[in-house]
């Protein structure tokens, strides 16, 4: 063969051998960046994915702690409305004891005091129990207590003595004083109180 015509052909297989590499090359290139927009879409969709369910994992929080916060301000609303509710129950009870005081002070003046107060000594021989029992009564009650007075009460030795308390009732004690029987109106109506007080709370309002 000539030897410029196998160099030439030496020449055109060169040539078509770097085509053949370039088209193969920028084939693969191609393929590549197909593959890496491919790939950068998957992950921008992932990602935009996520961060819906980020977001939406956020505005639930959001949701669940405004609803904490509705609820405590409720609670707190409510409980704010039941101390102002049981503190005007309260005014009320407090009102309606302090005229309860009103009237037993007046009750001295009522022709059924004397029974009353034969009750209440009556009462605090049976809790003393001795045979000499000694009653301690207010000076304003100096009119009713006489002889005809002691007499009514029987069974027992009985001694009167004046003291300096206003309060209707008397108090009773042993000779000894080693016994004592406060049956006094504040004596009984602190023993009542908290039945009083919660009988009235209940019919209140």
């Amino acid at each position: 063969m000539d030897k410029s015509l196998y160099s030439k052909a030496k020449i055109e297989d060169a040539g078509e051998i770097c085509r053949k590499i370039i088209e193969d090359a920028t084939a693969q290139a191609d393929y590549i960046l197909t593959s890496a927009r491919k790939e950068k879409s998957k992950i921008l969709e992932e990602a935009n994915h996520e961060a819906e369910n980020k977001k939406k994992e956020v505005l639930k929080k959001n949701d669940i702690e405004i609803e904490k916060m509705k609820q405590k301000i409720f609670s707190t609303l409510n409980l704010e409305k039941k101390k102002l509710f049981l503190e005007e129950k309260s005014r009320f009870i407090e009102t309606a004891l302090e005229k309860v005081r009103e009237i037993a002070a007046e009750f001295r003046k009522d022709q059924g005091y004397k029974a009353f107060l034969e009750k209440a000594i009556s009462e605090g021989i049976k809790v003393i129990g001795e045979g000499e029992v000694e009653v301690l009564y207010s000076g304003l009650d100096e009119e009713i207590i006489k002889d005809d007075f002691i007499k009514n009460i029987k069974g027992i030795a009985l001694q009167f003595k004046r003291c300096d308390f206003k309060d209707i009732g008397v108090i009773m004690q042993s000779k000894d004083s080693r016994l004592i029987y406060d049956n006094t109106f504040s004596a009984r109506f602190k023993r009542l109180y908290d039945d009083i007080y919660m009988d009235l709370l209940k019919g209140a309002f």
